[in-house]
């Protein structure tokens, strides 16, 4: 009868951008007009905020320790530990790929919140 069609990942990606541009556009022209700035001028600023509250941000994260070894003597550091988003998004995309079955793919998700 009818076929099972996959997903079109594209619109899934992409729609997100073609609603939030024009919406973004619609918030930063509407609070400039009410600050009476130029709507260049509020994204500049906001830019300039949001780097400084990011340099703040990353300085307290990247503070080290006072006894510092050598970086020869040091142990390998160890690897980067991914996010539990990526992966769940990992699992389900292997799911919807027909690489795993849906008994694995509960398997592994109740696995991976414990």
């Amino acid at each position: 009868m009818s076929e099972a069609r996959p997903r079109d990942r594209f619109f899934e990606k992409v729609g997100c951008f073609l609603i939030a541009i024009p919406v973004g556009a619609f918030i930063v022209t509407a609070t400039a007009q009410e600050l009476n700035i130029p709507p260049v001028g509020l994204f500049l600023g906001a830019t300039v905020v949001a780097l400084i509250a990011g340099g703040f941000g990353s300085e307290s994260r990247s503070a080290s320790p006072t006894n510092v070894t050598p970086s020869a003597t040091r142990p390998h550091a160890a690897p980067q530990r991914r996010s539990l988003y990526s992966q769940m998004r990992e699992i389900v995309e292997r799911f919807e790929s027909g690489e795993i079955s849906a008994e694995r793919r509960d398997a592994l998700i109740r696995e991976l919140r414990r």
